[in-house]
């Protein structure tokens, strides 16, 4: 490990120039160009960040396609390993009930993928592993690294240490705690979690979720470090007039189901007759329950426009509703809607709270969903204040690249028992989502 030395043209006397080539090795699930969700925007945006600020960044990840293989992109090396299980989950195809319980078993300690990471680990030789999302990859990761001696720093940012679905969602309501058939199958995560030595949260809420249930018991210490989020170009010069009077907008941005709040935000709207308004969903769903939606709340004021570009449907609102049932990790689309000035009126569910631009304290509860009018109304009270929008977007860039690099330097430095400096100025990285790996 290297904690020490110049950057190059360095005198003897510029200390405060030293560089630390730290090697950071992190292992999550997926690596760009393959997104599902803002995890792998994170990730990205971390491991470039990273290099960025003078760290040597390698990334380990599964793919259901091709052979293992190595490439480079914006400066970091990218292993990609061929999943070992009996399918690969993110293909769009149903499993039988005993293919998906094989494949969990083996998924809980995949000894095929903890050889291919070892090899890695041999090959790269980190001063730091920073696990992530573990699906397709296994949480025997962690044995392969403490055997190495290697520290582990680990970042929750779902549930799938308790929950083989990831969500801790039943039916029509999320889970207070976990159900005997989770326990039983996250058995072997929550006993090698004992391995990890930092454990970070993306909320304070996922965070507490894990160690309330007996998750990381060594960890020598816990952080809470938010996703971050780049602004589009045009957020930044999207110009709002302030509200004045007539149909506030409303508008719901995500997949369209049960567990995101749907039928809360349609029956509570449908059921008032104070509020002014129009709504529209941005976001695909099964087209059976969209059909039973429009049956049940019949209202020409409501529309589902399926998939949307982020950009053009967050101009055309004026408010954002986050209703969600289940127990949202974090709510990366609040940020999003924030950038570009935009109010959001979010549930008290998960990490929602925490994101929610303190001021304007936007939050209804969800044991009394007709707290939803009422912080509606307050929304469109704020509206009216002409700083809002510059306010909001303010709030936004707290949630900046760099803020989240720094954050997790800090938390590698106290992994390490050391010092690590920046070697460069910070510098906010940019997701090209056009460009293609060779």
């Amino acid at each position: 490990m290297y904690l020490s030395g110049k950057t190059e043209g360095a005198s003897s006397k510029d200390d405060d120039t030293t560089s630390n080539a730290v090697k950071i090795l992190i292992v999550n699930t997926l690596y760009y160009p393959d997104k599902i969700g803002g995890a792998e925007v994170s990730t990205q945006l971390l491991a470039e960040g990273l290099v960025r600020a003078g760290m040597d960044v390698c990334v380990a990840c599964a793919t259901g396609a091709g052979a293992d293989s190595v490439s480079d992109f914006n400066g970091v090396k990218v292993y990609r390993l061929r999943s070992a299980n009996l399918y690969w989950p993110h293909a769009p195809k149903k499993r039988g009930r005993i293919a998906r319980f094989v494949w969990h078993a083996i998924d809980a300690v995949n000894v095929v993928m903890s050889r291919k990471l070892a090899g890695i680990i041999a090959r790269e030789k980190p001063d730091i592993i920073h696990t992530s999302n573990l699906t397709c990859i296994s949480v025997d990761v962690w044995r392969a690294a403490r055997k190495a001696g290697v520290p582990i720093v680990h970042t929750a940012r779902d549930y799938y240490l308790m929950c083989p679905a990831t969500t801790m969602f039943s039916d029509v309501e999320p889970c207070k705690r976990q159900c005997s058939s989770c326990a039983l199958y996250s058995a072997p995560k929550k006993a090698a979690s004992t391995r990890v030595q930092v454990a970070v949260g993306v909320s304070r809420f996922v965070l507490q979720k894990h160690l309330n249930s007996g998750y990381f018991p060594q960890a020598t210490r816990t952080a809470v470090i938010n996703n971050c989020y780049v602004p589009s170009k045009d957020a930044a010069i999207d110009e709002r007039p302030p509200y004045v009077s007539g149909p506030v907008r409303l508008g719901v941005l995500g997949r369209v189901e049960r567990s995101k709040g749907t039928e809360v935000v349609l029956e509570q709207l449908t059921a008032d007759n104070t509020l002014d308004w129009t709504l529209v969903y941005g976001g695909n769903g099964d087209p059976e329950y969209i059909r039973s939606l429009k049956e049940k709340y019949d209202d020409p004021r409501v529309q589902y426009l399926g998939h949307v570009k982020p950009n053009d449907f967050l101009r055309s609102i004026d408010i954002l509703i986050v209703p969600s049932i289940w127990y949202e990790p974090f709510g990366r689309v609040i940020v999003e809607a924030y950038s570009y000035g935009v109010p959001v009126v979010g549930a008290n569910r998960g990490g929602i709270p925490e994101v929610i631009e303190p001021r304007s304290n936007l939050v209804f509860d969800m044991e009394r969903p007709e707290t939803l009018i009422e912080k509606i109304r307050e929304a469109i009270e704020l509206l009216k204040e002409p700083s809002v929008h510059d306010r909001l977007r303010k709030h936004a860039a707290t949630f900046s690249p760099d803020s989240m690099v720094d954050a997790y330097l800090d938390v590698y430095r106290s992994a390490l028992g050391g010092a690590i400096k920046r070697t460069v100025e910070p510098v906010t990285p940019t997701i090209t989502p056009k460009a293609r790996m060779d």
